[in-house]
């Protein structure tokens, strides 16, 4: 497995955790976020410093932060 590939397993892994549900995620990971600039956090993920900005939406979303 590449890094990249275990990069995108982490943050995929984290959004289905936070959503609680396949569906949920793939619906975060695909779909444009403002914070990211409207990159989709797949895509914003392909690189270290972009999966970690991934992360701390995810992270602010399960603490029920704004984002």
């Amino acid at each position: 497995m590449t890094m990249l590939d275990q990069r995108l397993a982490r943050v995929t892994a984290l959004a289905r955790d936070v959503w609680g549900n396949d569906i949920d995620a793939h619906a975060f990971m695909t779909a444009p976020h403002p914070m990211l600039g409207g990159n989709r956090p797949a895509e914003h993920a392909v690189t270290d410093p972009g999966a970690r900005e991934v992360e701390q939406i995810l992270h602010a979303l399960a603490l029920g932060l704004p984002v």
